[in-house]
């Protein structure tokens, strides 16, 4: 075999003349329309290889943290169904950006990582591992503290305050509020440091860096839009007034049910006329409602999956599902074939979602999208089932190692 055969594939980065280019376009229209402002001091300090782990509260956090960085040119660890969509395909290529396979094993990822480190490539990660839908961050997933001491750089954290209330997952696209973000990077901890501490150190310090919740800290902040509310009903599906589920609808500035409810979202993010002030609340209110120990949800589906040209097709199947505490099952047909599988909550670990359309879930390494019928806005009740049975396993584990 030849030397440029044997030749180790590069991560590479992005073009600096082409990054700077959009780097400028990008800092004009944020400052300018959405108030942002940056707390850069730390950017002096990092010299890569170095890895930043990010809150993850909106879809424009990579735009965010990326105009937080710069001058840096980061590699970002980004989700592969990214990957299987023509509109955000060419341009992560030009990013060069490492794929993940989102809650599923992936050993081809932490090969590009390592390779981005010998680079000495500043590396950002979503601990997490998906985009909250409700403005307040999610557990850390399984191996982040692994990854970070296997990698043994130094560890920043970066932060967005405001940036889910200025484009919260479940608004309409191209629907921004302007109001204010505040965004910032800082050190957790040298290389030394993450050397000298241990896996449950690690984690318990990056835990603490990206908790927020956006609505508690950007409280009394105005944030404009004609309509506030639209859209909200994607990830609100029960009454607190009448219990009912998939009676609300949002529009106007209100929230409403067929029951008489009427709530006002007001500029600064808080109800009138709901038991709540919060969406938060309201949201973690109808999560913690399900009890995962009886209920089970059941519905007719229709799925997604890639096509040969590697791009998603959207009506590749149809067929049922179902997930209870022990097991979630799938069955029907996927591009006129059979097909049907069954999996523990515990090997799923979180449904990534597109907020009353679809969740993600991988079968043999093969990503699919699956919408439940009739009411898409139902997509929520799956997710917040599934979190919910997760964090009562997670917190069974953490008593049983303490007692």
């Amino acid at each position: 075999m030849s030397k440029a055969g044997k030749k180790k594939k590069r991560i590479g980065k992005a073009n600096p003349l082409l990054y700077a280019i959009v780097y400028t376009v990008l800092k004009w229209k944020y400052t300018r329309k959405y108030r942002i402002k940056f707390d850069k001091s730390a950017i002096k300090g990092i010299k890569g290889p170095a890895i930043v782990v990010a809150t993850h509260t909106c879809d424009e956090d990579h735009i965010l943290s990326a105009l937080t960085l710069y001058p840096i040119r980061p590699t970002y660890i980004v989700s592969e169904h990214f990957m299987h969509k023509k509109s955000t395909a060419r341009l992560l290529k030009l990013m060069h950006v490492i794929t993940k396979k989102m809650f599923t094993p992936d050993v081809s990822t932490i090969i590009n990582i390592m390779r981005a480190k010998n680079e000495k490539a500043v590396i950002v990660i979503f601990p997490e591992g998906r985009l909250s839908c409700y403005g307040h961050t999610l557990p850390v997933a399984e191996g982040t503290a692994e990854l970070i001491k296997k990698l043994g750089v130094d560890l920043y954290a970066w932060k967005a305050e405001g940036a889910y209330l200025s484009f919260p997952k479940w608004r309409d696209k191209g629907d921004g509020r302007i109001g204010e973000i505040n965004a910032s990077v800082k050190l957790l901890l040298s290389a030394d440091e993450v050397a000298s501490r241990d896996v449950s150190e690690i984690k318990r310090i990056t835990e603490e860096a990206i908790l927020h919740d956006d609505e508690l800290a950007m409280q009394g902040v105005e944030y404009k839009c004609p309509d506030l509310a639209r859209g909200v009903d994607k990830i609100l599906y029960k009454c607190p007034k009448c219990m009912n589920e998939g009676r609300l609808t949002a529009g106007e500035n209100h929230i409403r049910c067929e029951c008489g409810l009427d709530a006002e979202l007001n500029s600064r993010y808080r109800l009138s006329g709901a038991p709540f002030t919060r969406i938060n609340e309201w949201f973690e209110w109808q999560q913690n409602s399900i009890d995962t120990d009886t209920e089970r949800l059941e519905s007719n589906a229709k799925f997604g999956c890639c096509r040969e040209d590697g791009f998603m097709d959207g009506d590749a199947g149809e067929g049922k599902i179902y997930l209870d505490k022990d097991i979630f099952k799938l069955s029907g047909t996927l591009h006129g074939e059979p097909i049907e599988f069954s999996v523990s909550p515990e090997k799923i670990g979180a449904f990534p979602i597109t907020p009353a359309d679809h969740f993600d879930i991988y079968h043999n390494g093969r990503l699919l999208y699956v919408y439940p019928e009739p009411d898409r806005r139902m997509t929520v009740k799956w997710v917040s089932f599934l979190d919910n049975l997760m964090e009562k396993k997670r917190a069974s584990k953490i008593n049983t190692t303490t007692v």
